[in-house]
């Protein structure tokens, strides 16, 4: 263990000591004041405080930190940015141990860059100027060869100025500013957008600073920044643009757009990538400068003319999908071979689905798809689509009959959930359980693998809502198993997958078993908001202690009222943590 970990544990005991002393000390009538769900989330969180300093990976310490740091901040600001601090220092060790030449350690730099994310997002919702003070104190030392890194490095600049933007528009506009000399990310329309909210006139001078800024970059040769362009020009538009800046970048864009020769084959990619922008943008061309349009249409025809058949179909295609009639899709297949035309027909069954005709989507894949293999998968999909749609209309006799064409159990039992949960919220209980009975008895009924295992998640969640005894019962079968699995994959790491660092399960594991693991930590703590006593029951039957602590970092966000918000983690799902 280095040096800064020592350092990083015994600072954390102390505030852990200091806090929870603290709260030991409450006077009675506070204590009596306290929702009896606030208790149970603090016990919970001061077991995962005492439990993180005994974490041997260096990622499951910083999440773990990070989130408990964010739920204590309106309890105890102090402690909070004490722990804050604490990530900072191991954070800022971690970068300036990382050395870009051992394999093993680069790989470890995209870990630490969703880390530093985390931090910047849950820093920011409390401190704007801590956040900042982070990013810059942990930021990779900077090469000639890392230029991907410094392009990222601008985009987590922007994404924290539009976060700074609600609260201090000023302040934002001056970290945009300041950032925009470095690169034009794709999250420059998020930052004009919250500061647009505060001050329409920054926005609209940080938009010019913008537009100049891209007249300084050689649109015809970069691929991201040219992304980056034409998503601000359909993101931010006149009247909240003014329409003399507007105008300029529409004017850069197509000036940019005809100077790429679309026959040259080192530039077809960033020709079609022109050519689907500027075809979509033909109105706000004729209107903000229509002097341009007879040449942008006569490049458009160029680029046309040099694209595969493949490509052309689907154009057509995507044309005709609002405009066009099931009909009209149908005769593009007599202008096309016949290695397109299944996909012509793709097109059509669905176009049929969407227009309420289900009866034209199974005639046109019995009459025009000749090949038995291709026929079979596309009924077999359709009847997959219909039978989804009768579970929406809880339509349930209808849904029965379709059931029996469904091959895969999992499927059927995953209709059979869906349909019970409408049913039960339609005010139906006793039938809603009787479904979930059915999907039960489908599932027991197969062998046990990834995705009936998921399905079992599911069925547990449902029962957990309209019979908890049931819930947690289901529950605690999948955690013994899943005990099990994980004890396996801690002897077979290595073998095919990667599960464990420095002897511990990540969280940050995206193996489907790692995918499970942490489905089923949600699934615990979407059942303390009904059962906290069960939830905690439940997860310590979790064997595996760092798995232990983050089904009680769930249950501590469902107790205290966390609420699905725009916040990456770790894992990708968004979350955001509110406290009472």
């Amino acid at each position: 263990m280095s040096r800064l970990s020592y350092h990083f544990l015994a600072l954390f005991f102390l505030l852990a000591v200091t806090t929870f002393t603290a709260a030991q000390e409450m006077t009675p009538a506070e204590a009596e004041a306290l929702k009896a769900s606030d208790k149970q989330a603090f016990e919970f969180l001061e077991t995962i405080a005492e439990g993180i300093p005994s974490l041997r990976a260096f990622e499951n310490r910083i999440y773990l930190t990070n989130a408990v740091a964010d739920l204590l901040w309106s309890k105890d600001e102090k402690r909070a940015r004490g722990l804050f601090d604490a990530v900072t220092r191991e954070m800022v060790a971690a970068v300036a141990a990382y050395e870009p030449s051992d394999q093993e350690r680069y790989n470890d730099q995209r870990m630490i860059q969703q880390q530093r994310q985390d931090t910047i997002d849950r820093m920011a919702n409390h401190d704007p100027e801590m956040a900042m003070a982070f990013l810059r104190a942990t930021r990779f030392p900077v090469t000639s060869e890392s230029t991907q890194y410094r392009a990222n490095e601008t985009e987590l600049e922007f994404h924290l100025a539009a976060m700074i933007a609600e609260r201090d528009p000023a302040q934002a506009l001056r970290v945009a500013r300041n950032s925009l000399r470095k690169g034009i990310p794709y999250s420059i329309v998020q930052v004009l957008s919250q500061i647009h909210a505060k001050d329409r006139n920054s926005a609209q001078s940080l938009h010019a600073e913008i537009v100049d800024r891209l007249k300084t970059e050689e649109l015809s040769r970069n691929h991201e920044v040219v992304n980056n362009a034409w998503n601000l020009l359909n993101s931010y538009r006149p009247p909240e643009a003014k329409e003399e800046t507007y105008r300029e970048l529409i004017e850069l864009m197509v000036g940019a757009a005809l100077t790429v020769n679309p026959r040259d084959s080192a530039s077809i990619s960033l020709a079609n990538n022109f050519y689907y922008q500027l075809r979509s943008a033909v109105p706000q061309i004729e209107k903000y400068v229509p002097g341009r349009l007879p040449a942008v249409r006569q490049w458009i025809e160029r680029v046309q003319r040099t694209q595969d058949p493949g490509t052309r179909m689907y154009q057509e295609i995507n044309d005709l999908a609002e405009k066009g009639t099931i009909d009209d899709i149908l005769a593009l297949a007599g202008k096309y071979g016949p290695e397109l035309q299944t996909q012509i027909y793709q097109q059509a069954v669905g176009k049929a689905l969407s227009s309420g005709e289900p009866n034209r989507a199974q005639q046109i894949i019995s009459e025009f798809v000749t090949d038995p293999a291709q026929r079979r998968q596309m009924l077999e999909q359709l009847d997959n689509q219909l039978a989804w749609n009768s579970v929406q209309g809880n339509q349930i006799a209808e849904t029965r009959r379709r059931l029996s064409r469904i091959k895969r159990v999992e499927q059927r039992a995953n209709l059979l959930m869906s349909l019970a949960m409408n049913v039960a919220s339609a005010g139906n209980k006793k039938q809603g359980l009787d479904l979930l009975t059915e999907a039960r008895a489908l599932l027991d009924s197969s062998p046990l693998d990834s995705s009936t295992l998921i399905s079992r998640l599911q069925l547990a969640q449902n029962y957990s809502s309209l019979d908890s005894e049931e819930g947690v019962a289901l529950l605690e079968s999948i955690i013994m198993r899943m005990n099990q699995l994980v004890a396996a994959a801690a002897v077979l790491d290595g073998f095919e997958d990667r599960y464990l660092k420095d002897g511990e399960w990540l969280k940050a594991n995206h193996t489907n078993l790692g995918n499970l693991v942490r489905n089923l930590t949600q699934n615990i703590g979407e059942l303390a908001r009904r059962d906290p006593t069960s939830a905690r029951y439940l997860s310590n039957k979790l064997e595996r202690p760092e798995i232990r602590l983050m089904a009680q970092l769930e249950i501590v966000q469902s107790l205290l009222g966390g609420v699905e918000q725009t916040h990456p983690t770790l894992t990708g799902r968004s979350v955001r943590i509110n406290l009472k």
